[in-house]
């Protein structure tokens, strides 16, 4: 008696349309949990953006990002809409609110405008690189909230419709863990954002995951037993258990990172942006000191200056790169902080400044250079004028030199107020107990050994390093003459390389100007152990002893006064950093006196021989011989806007292709490997293996379609239970060529090949675009389990399994003689069904 055959397999696609009909039913609970669980998720990630922005525009975009994002993602969940109508939504959503939201500025009431609309689009693309090149807080800046909002409203999307309609609830964390990744690489180098919110977002998400991980096992236990289980058992109790875990895991975490907190700054994606601005590419505003000393320019009006303290300074630039030719800014790798300029969306942030604030209004009347006057620390800018906007947008602002600089420069007739904060200065008495700071500056190349030398004999008294910097300040007023070399003046040259400041220590007389006395201070005060910088800029009097040279309307004592600078009020100074008052001022410029001649000088003692400077590189000379900033160079125009978007969102779309290439991998790899396993067969060596290897790949498409076949299962039962009639032709040709009295020809492979083909594509007929998709990329078939094999060979349709002889499957994946005849399904049963 033939055994029954098998009963057939349910369909998986009535299988799967049961499931999505089920699947339909989205339960209250789950919708409302699933929704709270996100926005908790979201929220706590949202704090790692605080730091960037700090204003309450960035509450309004979040709250309007997740109000859009829960509507579009519940209405998915309740109607099973596709994911392409959820992403139009989203897509739409973002239209309608971004420019209310994110673009405050471009909106008219609560309706875009078409510049709205325009910046809206480009900060998708733009705004991320624009972010990690402007210093923060950016609050409502231009169009910088855009990364935040769609970012936060994709998210809240994606999340919520994770959490109430996809079959594993616990990946709609991951949307608030991008988000929260997100703001911690655009946000500050230091660590604004708590340890603890990094904790607690890690924290809820795990507990989230095993809550829901539970509850789903739950419920795949109450179907198989057909009874419903204990939720007190099966889920509160070990999500409780497993609560506990992660609550103590964080707690031991918050504890090491709050008291062992990070000592360095991190590495963010602000720190290794290449900057639009770089200061090395500008000709050092020292090199043309001499050029505000010259006949023409020294009475010629170059700022004015409303409220300004008396005595007040206008920094132009702060240098703090020597390598023996010129001081310039930003160090000779570009590494240094002084090298990093950053746009300033509206205020910069002081911090632990002790000093007083002021409010100044400053008019360039005749100054004209990339580097832009400013006073004190600086807070806040606002530009006045017909040129405003584009100031605004070219101006870049280094905090940790306190220099500013406008990107195209500025001339006659700029106009801008600032808001500083200018530093309180110790007394000589407290300086001299004052130790050395801990900043960073480059360090001085090309030292002429007269500095060492000079401090060695002028502070060899001292018994502090703040007595010794005293001391050489000191000497250097008391021993210089100032001299611009113009005019009538003595004869001055010009310059501040190594050479030139080797001649000022070891002359008979040590005649110079405050860009030689500056450079000389910086240098020896380095020497010290102080971290030293120069600072050009403008001073009533010029630090020369003179009277100002000009006050237009008050006295320069603050207020509603007016200070007129003149090129002669042209100044340097340097600035020392110790550990006490961090940096601090110092003023080291000889008064104003008349030289004596130059032959009732007694020479200098020298200490050691002359040394012979080397001659500095010759890129560094031709540096210096470059035109002083009073030329202007115009940078060149940037490119339009469809230009702009196209290049930064070219990186985006390569990356994207990317991503979906290696997603799209390991299905090309099964494509490909089924590929060449069809090839192999149909090229078998013999007609019989050509036929087996058709049935084979018969077999293998009923698996990846989804058909239940068992391991044990004879190629007629396999038939029997696969659709259609196409199957039981092909097992009976295929068992002919197998245990038939005779070898199979190769006109027998091709018509088996020829009706598997038909057979496959019969099986393909009527199934969606998704199903077929499925099928091609399934890996049933490639993980299915194979019997051992033994060697059948050509027997006659009489023929027996010899006692003892194994059942099993023959070499080409079906079963032996003896199997087929306890099965009583000999091969001539079906012959005519091909």
């Amino acid at each position: 008696m033939s055994a029954p055959p098998l009963a057939p397999a349910r369909p998986r696609r009535d299988t799967r349309r049961q499931a999505r009909r089920d699947a339909r039913r989205v339960s209250p609970t789950r919708l409302t949990a699933g929704t709270l669980v996100v926005w908790l998720l979201l929220a706590l990630a949202s704090v790692a953006w605080w730091p960037v922005y700090r204003d309450q525009g960035m509450v309004v975009a979040a709250l309007t990002a997740v109000f859009a994002g829960t509507v579009i993602a519940l209405l998915g969940a309740v109607f099973r809409l596709p994911t392409a109508a959820v992403a139009v939504a989203t897509i739409a959503a973002f239209v309608v609110t971004g420019v209310p939201a994110a673009v405050p500025g471009g909106a008219a009431g609560v309706l875009p405008t078409g510049q709205g609309l325009l910046d809206l689009f480009s900060g998708v693309a733009l705004g991320w690189k624009r972010l990690v090149t402007i210093s923060l807080p950016v609050g409502t800046y231009e169009a910088l909230l855009v990364p935040f909002f769609v970012t936060l409203l994709v998210a809240t999307v994606t999340g919520v419709s994770c959490a109430t309609r996809a079959s594993r609830p616990e990946f709609a964390s991951i949307p608030a863990l991008v988000l929260f990744a997100a703001g911690v690489v655009v946000g500050p180098t230091r660590l604004d954002t708590s340890i603890a919110v990094g904790v607690a977002l890690t924290g809820v998400a795990l507990v989230w995951a095993l809550t829901v991980r539970h509850a789903r096992r739950a419920t795949a236990v109450a179907r198989t037993i057909g009874a419903p289980v204990a939720v007190r058992r099966s889920v509160l109790r070990p999500a409780l258990v497993g609560t506990g875990t992660i609550v103590a895991a964080a707690v031991v975490a918050t504890g090491l990172g709050l008291v062992a907190p990070p000592t360095a700054a991190r590495t963010v994606a602000r720190t290794d942006v290449v900057k639009p601005f770089d200061p090395r590419d500008q000709v050092s505003p020292l090199s043309g000191f001499r050029a505000y000393e010259e006949s023409t320019a020294a009475d010629t009006t170059q700022l004015r200056v409303t409220g300004l303290p008396r005595n007040g300074f206008v920094r132009i630039a702060t240098l703090d790169t020597y390598d023996g030719v010129t001081y310039r800014v930003g160090g000779s790798d570009g590494a240094s902080p002084s090298g990093t300029f950053e746009r300033v969306p509206t205020t910069v942030e002081v911090r632990g400044v002790r000093g007083s604030t002021v409010d100044v209004g400053v008019t360039v009347d005749g100054y004209s250079g990339v580097w832009l006057p400013t006073v004190g620390d600086l807070e806040q800018v606002a530009f006045r004028g017909p040129d405003a906007e584009r100031h605004r947008s070219a101006f870049f602002y280094n905090a940790a030199t306190h220099t500013g600089a406008v990107v195209g420069g500025v001339r006659d007739g700029t106009r801008y107020d600032l808001r500083a904060v200018v530093p309180d200065q110790p007394t000589d008495e407290q300086m001299a107990a004052a130790r050395p700071g801990d900043a960073v500056v480059p360090s001085a190349t090309n030292v002429p050994d007269p500095v060492r030398d000079t401090v060695d004999s002028t502070a060899a008294d001292a018994q502090t390093d703040g007595a010794e910097l005293v001391a050489v300040i000191r000497a250097l007023k008391r021993n210089g003459y100032v001299s611009h070399g113009v005019g009538d003046d003595r004869v001055s040259r010009s310059g501040h390389g190594a050479d030139r400041i080797q001649e000022l220590l070891t002359s008979p007389l040590m005649v110079g100007d405050q860009e030689q006395y500056a450079v000389a201070a910086a240098l020896m005060a380095d020497e010290i152990g102080f971290p030293a910088r120069v600072v050009m800029g403008f001073t009533a009097g010029g630090d020369s002893g003179t009277s100002p040279s000009g006050q237009g309307t008050g006295d320069g004592s603050g207020g509603s006064g007016t200070t007129t600078f003149r090129g002669s009020d042209v100044t340097a100074r340097i600035e020392v950093d110790t550990a006490q008052w961090g940096w601090v001022m110092l003023d080291p410029n000889p008064a104003v006196r008349e030289i004596p001649d130059e032959q009732q000088q007694t020479p200098k003692p020298v200490t050691r021989p002359e040394t012979v400077v080397p001659p500095p590189p010759a890129e560094q000379q031709d540096q210096d011989q470059q035109a002083p900033p009073q030329s202007d160079r115009d940078t060149p125009d940037q490119p339009p806007l469809w230009l702009q978007v196209l290049l930064a969102a070219l990186p985006w779309i390569v990356g994207t292709l990317g991503f979906v290439a290696l997603v799209l991998l390991p299905f090309a790899v099964v494509l490909v490997v089924k590929r060449v396993r069809r090839r192999r067969r149909r090229r078998a060596a013999t007609a019989r293996g050509r036929i087996i290897g058709a049935w084979d790949e018969y077999r293998d498409a009923l698996l990846d379609r989804g058909q239940e076949i068992p391991a044990a299962a004879t190629r007629r039962e396999v038939a029997i239970a696969a659709p259609g009639d196409a199957g039981t032709g092909l097992a009976a040709l295929a068992d002919r060529a197998v245990f038939g009295p005779s070898n199979a020809d190769q006109h027998a492979a091709d018509r088996m090949w020829d009706a598997v083909d038909s057979a496959i594509g019969h099986l393909r007929s009527g199934r969606t675009r998704r199903e077929r998709l499925r099928t091609a990329v399934s890996t049933r078939s490639l993980r299915a389990r194979r019997p051992q094999a033994t060697t059948p060979g050509p027997v006659s349709s009489g023929a027996r399994r010899p006692a003892g002889a194994p059942v099993g499957h023959g070499a080409d994946g079906d079963y032996d003689v003896g199997r087929l005849a306890e099965r009583r399904s000999g091969p001539d049963e079906d012959r005519g069904n091909l």
